[in-house]
Order: C-alpha cells, then structure tokens, then sequence
C-alpha cells in the first residue's frame, strides 16, 4: 500500500488513510466473531472509533453526505461494543475490589461481580448478531466504493482545497481538537467537577485518534507525543470509570459494612488518580504537546 507524506495531496490522502482505517476495523471484527476475547472486544471497538474519526476527518473530500449511511453504521458498533465492555470492566473492578477489602464485604461484591458476569453471558448473542448485521459484506462493499471516490472539484465543502497538502490540511484538523481539549482545561483541573473531566476525556480521546490517523506526518516524535495523549486519556478514562462504579453501589443499595467500605475505596482511588492527572497537566501541558505537534508537520 502507498503511504501518504507531509506533501500528498488531500484528495489522495483522504483514499489511502481511510482505506487503513477501515481495513483495521474489518480485521478486529473478524477476530472478535472468532473469539470474543475482551481484549479483541476492546480493540475492535478503539478501531470503531478511530474509523468514524476518519470519516468525521475527511468528510469535506466526499460528495454530499456519501460518508454519513458508514459513520452510523460504526457508531452503532462502537455502542454495541460499549455494552459488553462495561460489564467486562465492572466485574474486573469488582472482583479486584472484593480481594482488596475486608472479607465482610466480599459476599455482597461477589453477587455483584456474578450479576455482570451474567449480563456478559447474555451480551454475547447480542454482540455476535449485532456485528453480522452492522458489518455485513454490505457495509464493507459500500465503504469501499464510497472511500474509493473522493471529489477532485474545488472548494470542497468548508472551502477546502482537494489538492491542499496534507501537512497544511493536518495542522489546521489537529488544532481544531485541541481547542477543544484546552477550554475544558481550566474547570477539568477542579477536583470537583467531574463533568468536566468527563469531557475533556471524550475530547482527548478525539485528539489522540486524530494524531493515531496522521501519525505518518509526525515521526520521528510521534512515539513519545502519542504516549502523552494516551497517558492523559487513560487517567482520565480510569477517573470516568470509577464514577461510573460509584453510581452502580449507590444503586446496590448494600448494607453496613459493605456500604461505607466499597464508596470509601472507591472514592480513596479516585482521588489518587486525579493527583496523577494534576500533575501531567504541570508537567506536560496540553499548549506544550499542541506546540509540538505543530512544529513536526
């Protein structure tokens, strides 16, 4: 396959990264209806979404909406998907949880840890029918042709240039979800305020796909930028996360001792992590990693 470079036209990259993109997912997709390995899940739900981040990327090369019937199509994938992570994620934390703690709790987190286990069982049929139906020969065959058609017409929509090169185009795509990221900084920063967090996740996230697509743009620091994003990503991932676990014990309604010892534990974790995201923010400010990613196209 060709590889694109910093001077390939839009146009043409647009062909060649989304081609990658959708080869990658198709390829998770058949591991995860040969396995249904948690990890494969989990792969094959990443690869969902760095795809509709393509799609969402390169949409201004395409005619109309041509790419808008795949983007729901892989959305309703990633959701999909979403459903058997979270009761894969939740049982782990639990059951990790129940040998952590006093044995007074382990009976109470030990129902809980088997009801989503249960739930796995029963996700299963779902996942294994929802994949056969969302990403039939189908959806590949359309995604193909779809992809394999860019507009050569100039302006593209949004006034873009088809043969712009990538560089400029790139610089200009990464910025825009880094702006993102940044307004969320100052409130995302307050221990209190976990909406915030949870969407500076969600806008991290956007931003570290973005980079995993044009990754070929920014060697030969990419390595080490890519590892920072997935760092703040992945605290930030873990703080949503424990959030989430507060809500399910609140909804347990679980006697003493179990009641004040899970949120305690819960709550102590949480408050570790965001003295590791605290500390990335002085270290490795999103402004410095925006800098550089700008200085390497």
């Amino acid at each position: 396959m060709m590889s694109v470079a910093a001077t390939t036209p839009l146009w043409a990259a647009a062909t060649l990264l989304l081609d990658e993109r959708g080869r990658d997912f198709f390829r998770r997709r058949d591991k995860v209806l040969q396995t249904f390995d948690p990890e494969a899940i989990h792969d094959l739900r990443v690869a969902s979404r760095r795809l509709r981040e393509g799609l969402l990327l390169f949409a201004p090369c395409y005619p109309g909406d041509a790419l808008a019937w795949v983007l729901k199509k892989s959305r309703k994938v990633t959701r999909l998907l979403g459903d058997i992570r979270n009761s894969d994620e939740a049982a782990l934390f639990f059951a990790t949880l129940r040998d952590e703690l006093d044995h007074a709790c382990h009976a109470d987190l030990a129902r809980l840890v088997a009801a989503f286990q249960k739930e796995r069982t029963d996700e299963l049929g779902q996942l294994e029918a929802g994949l056969h139906k969302l990403t039939s020969t189908k959806m590949r065959e359309r995604f193909q042709r779809t992809v394999d058609n860019p507009s050569l017409l100039a302006p593209l929509p949004g006034g873009v240039d088809p043969f712009v090169p990538l560089a400029d185009f790139a610089r200009e795509s990464l910025d825009a979800r880094l702006g993102d990221v940044l307004q969320l900084v100052p409130e995302a920063r307050r221990p209190e305020h976990s909406e915030a967090q949870h969407r500076m996740r969600i806008a991290v996230k956007h931003y570290r796909y973005r980079l995993e697509i044009l990754s070929a743009l920014l060697e030969p620091g990419y390595p080490e930028l890519h590892a920072a994003v997935k760092g703040y990503q992945d605290v930030l991932g873990k703080m949503h996360d424990l959030d989430v676990f507060a809500g399910i014990c609140r909804a347990a309604t679980f006697c003493p001792p179990t009641a004040e010892l899970v949120p305690a534990a819960i709550a102590a974790k949480r408050e570790q992590l965001f003295a590791v995201f605290a500390g990335m923010l002085e270290v490795s400010p999103f402004e410095q990693i925006g800098a550089r990613v700008r200085g390497a196209l």
